[in-house]
């Protein structure tokens, strides 16, 4: 006879803030379960003496995946973006941001007057280019987004955005432990971007130890683990189960991937800013008087660090892992540049597989075809009837 039962001990509720004092005590119960003898509700029952010596233990000892059961969410108002980058690419969390594709972010008279100015260019591109041929998908609104999604690449990598990051209790304070290393670590750097990024780390690890979650004990570093955002070789490439890749793409691109939770996404320190180079948006690459007027606007905002600047990353994963990215980002309504981005390693990873008979290379070459919406079995709830998008013909 079947015994499950299914309960649930602890739930976050939106205006209620548990104290650090309950999150160890919390920790020092799910640490006893792994030697109770009863059950959960005999921990609940203990004397609280006992919980939090078993809890000090397990901090001091680095049992502390049982500091994980508890989360934190917090709001981060007014962070630069490339701070957004570097908490994502720490998991474990959850994060909801301000979009810079969708909505409008306060800008530098100087970035805000060339984002208006390519806002308007863009607008009138795409309704001329596809709005008479595609009408009911390029709506005034959709070639709105569109634009405005173009526009943010001359915005830069360190606009101020706000957020939603949800991470363990044991997880704030490594991030604390990790950010403490790397602001020690570029402290005296001559790096530009390092030296710009340097001021936002203090202030951010001000802010976390103001909380008053920061545990001294659970901040130490144990496994030498580091910020892991930023990785200055390329990997070396390989394609099988597993598979690791390098390509450049654009900083506002590389954010987009990075969000993909399943796989590793890792890039190198961005150059002085005289040695930056620019992505061009495929809508205008081809004339060459828009290409120009781009690029010499980019120049303008160097000293910015532009999110059209390319940097190079490595992405590591699994087949399976990117099967999944390619169904979620091989679509019309996905910034081009990622779609570019991950049909260039798609066809990388098939024709490895394909020299190496993997039985893999026919999963992929099925992908190769166009659109998610092309691949078996799968069905779209909502069409785009963009015939260049499916067949991925689009240039924007």
């Amino acid at each position: 006879m079947l015994c499950m039962e299914i309960s649930v001990i602890a739930t976050t509720h939106p205006n209620h803030q548990t104290s650090k004092r309950e999150l160890d005590r919390f920790g020092g119960m799910a640490a006893g379960v792994c030697y109770m003898a009863h059950d959960f509700a005999t921990l609940r029952a203990e004397d609280e003496t006992k919980t939090f010596r078993r809890a000090d233990l397990t901090k001091a000892s680095g049992h502390h995946s049982v500091y994980d059961h508890a989360t934190i969410t917090l709001y981060l108002h007014c962070i630069p973006r490339i701070l957004e980058g570097m908490l994502d690419n720490e998991r474990y969390m959850v994060s909801s941001v301000k979009s810079g594709r969708y909505t409008l972010h306060p800008l530098p008279d100087d970035e805000q007057q060339l984002y208006d100015k390519w806002l308007e260019k863009f607008t009138v591109l795409i309704r001329e280019t596809y709005q008479a041929d595609y009408p009911q998908f390029f709506t005034d609104n959709k070639i709105k987004k569109l634009a405005m999604e173009n526009a943010r690449y001359l915005t830069s990598s360190f606009t101020m955005v706000s957020m939603l990051h949800t991470i363990s209790y044991r997880q704030l304070n490594y991030l604390y432990g990790f950010f403490t290393n790397y602001a020690d670590k570029i402290a005296h750097s001559e790096n530009p971007f390092e030296k710009k990024l340097y001021p936002y780390i203090v202030e951010f690890l001000a802010q976390l130890k103001a909380t008053g979650y920061v545990d001294e004990v659970l901040t130490q570093n144990g496994k030498g683990r580091q910020v892991s955002m930023f990785c200055e070789r390329p990997v070396t490439e390989y394609f099988g189960d597993v598979y690791a890749t390098n390509f450049r793409c654009s900083f506002a691109v590389y954010m987009h991937l990075n969000r993909h939770r399943t796989l590793k996404y890792y890039m190198k320190t961005p150059a002085v800013p005289q040695d930056l180079e620019f992505y061009v948006p495929e809508l205008i690459a081809e004339q060459p008087a828009l290409r120009a007027e781009w690029l010499a606007d980019l120049d303008r905002l160097r000293d910015h660090y532009p999110q059209a600047m390319l940097v190079d990353v490595s992405e590591m994963g699994n087949l399976e892992d990117f099967i999944l990215k390619a169904i979620e980002r091989k679509c019309s309504s996905v910034l081009l540049e990622t779609t570019r981005v991950v049909n260039g390693v798609l066809t990388k990873y098939q024709q490895a597989l394909a020299d190496s008979q993997h039985d893999g290379a026919e999963k992929l070459a099925i992908m190769q075809k166009g659109a998610k919406c092309t691949f078996p079995n799968f069905k779209c709830p909502n069409p785009c009837g963009f015939a260049l998008g499916v067949n991925e013909k689009r240039k924007i």
